[in-house]
């Protein structure tokens, strides 16, 4: 489009002494732990990443360093005893990110290591659909939010699931209430479990779990509580362990948790594959801005401080998140602006919020009291009023050489959470498939 477009959206170290409850639930039935001593193991080398992460992070050692494996987490998400809060790696993977680290610290410090043989391709795909899965309801897991999580990834993706009524032999997933929210990365083999525990339950938690999974890209996109688990499964890490997170966010050490700093690492580019799909600030992979917070101050800032409110949104998976799993099986049409060819319907293209048309070059079709969504900026102030439950897309183009100028209102929503469910959400830079910079108050 001539001018400029802006899109306008409302809505080796001895080993730690641990608790009974770590061993509980490290040690369930198809756990990738065999024994004691496998988990022994596995929370020596935790604590081993954390203190190579305080040396990146320029954290001066302290006593009380040590990772704290209380049975009871302040948040469901954030397992001191997982990495990454809700991420239950193997042996081998652990390895693997270890190595990473130490090389990340090695090149930060002028070295240079000598190349290791390690695969760019760490966590197995899933190969074989449908995915079986079993929902073990004998546990009291959620079977609603299981399936609503399910539903989310079959509507959106190529990816599809068959359930099936007891624990699989060969590969598949098995959906249980654990301590917590948590899941393997990728495909393990065997009946891997995702835990979806007390507070687990949204949408977004869900398929923020089932995205590690499966490992389609070695990072995938997580639901709401229930879809980021599958997130996890499908082979996603979370958004701000990117390796170019640095371009887009600042961790400030200071403020996180003691013993937590490993929940802060970054991966390697030769780790992780995205087709070319960016950092997504709205991604239901990322961390929101107090995630492991020691005093409710800030452990994540965005560089663009427009997207502050933006992170650690657990409504529903990205358009940015699918996206990534979309391009590895359709993708033949000359989408616009960010827009991929629709995995349900080849003759059409899957576009960014807010945008429509068969190849994402106009508004959506916006509900009859939004009014038209193709707007074209004006030499005078013009309003764009909404009132009442309805969510509306807009976009604005100026005349060619001209610009948009915008501001935004002070607003009055009633609901809590504000920018997860009511808000002014404003695409302006060039990239319009990313979630945009979102106003609540």
């Amino acid at each position: 489009m001539a001018g400029m477009l802006l899109v306008a959206l409302f809505l080796a170290l001895c080993a730690p002494v641990h608790t009974r409850g770590v061993y509980t639930e490290l040690l369930r039935e198809s756990s990738p732990f065999a024994d004691v001593p496998s988990v022994d193991r596995y929370l020596t080398k935790l604590a081993r990443l954390n203190e190579i992460q305080a040396k990146i992070l320029g954290v001066r050692p302290s006593a009380r360093d040590e990772i704290p494996f209380e049975d009871t987490p302040a948040k469901p998400d954030q397992l001191p005893y997982l990495f990454e809060g809700d991420i239950l790696l193997t042996e081998g993977q652990m390895d693997s990110i270890l190595m990473n680290t130490e090389d990340q610290l090695w090149g930060q410090n002028g070295n240079k290591r000598p190349k290791r043989s390690m695969t760019s391709n760490l966590y197995a795909r899933w190969t074989v659909f449908p995915i079986p899965y079993f929902i073990n309801t004998a546990t009291g897991v959620s079977e609603s939010a299981v399936l609503a999580g399910v539903a989310r990834w079959t509507a959106d993706t190529c990816i599809t699931f068959k359930r099936q009524y007891s624990r699989t032999t060969t590969n598949g997933i098995e959906f249980f209430l654990g301590t917590g929210c948590y899941s393997m990365i990728g495909k393990v083999g065997g009946s891997q479990q995702i835990s979806i525990g007390n507070g687990c339950t949204s949408l977004g938690t869900v398929t923020h779990e089932m995205g590690k999974s499966y490992r389609f890209l070695s990072q995938v996109t997580s639901g709401l509580n229930r879809l980021a688990a599958s997130g996890h499964a499908l082979g996603f890490y979370h958004e701000q362990s990117r390796y170019d997170r640095d371009s887009y966010v600042t961790i400030v050490s200071a403020n996180i948790q003691n013993g937590y700093l490993s929940q802060f690492t970054k991966q390697s580019k030769s780790s992780m594959v995205d087709y070319g799909v960016g950092y997504d600030y709205g991604s239901v992979m990322h961390y929101d801005q107090f995630s492991f917070s020691q005093s409710s101050g800030q452990t994540i800032r965005t560089l663009d401080t427009n997207y502050q409110q933006t992170i650690g949104q657990r409504e529903a998976p990205s358009f940015m998140d699918v996206k990534r799993i979309n391009l590895a099986y359709c993708n033949a049409l000359p989408c616009l602006n960010g827009g991929y060819t629709d995995p349900k319907n080849c003759a059409a293209c899957r576009c960014p919020t807010g945008l429509g048309g068969t190849l994402c070059d106009r508004a959506a079709v916006n509900p009859s009291a939004c009014g038209l969504g193709d707007l074209v900026a004006a030499s005078t102030l013009q309003s764009i009023s909404v009132s009442n439950a309805v969510t509306c897309s807009f976009v604005i183009t100026a005349p060619a050489g001209r610009r948009v100028y915008y501001e935004v209102p002070k607003f009055i929503f009633s609901a809590s959470n504000l920018c997860s469910y009511n808000f002014l959400e404003i695409k302006y830079v060039a990239d319009i498939q990313r979630v945009g910079a979102r106003y609540c108050t």
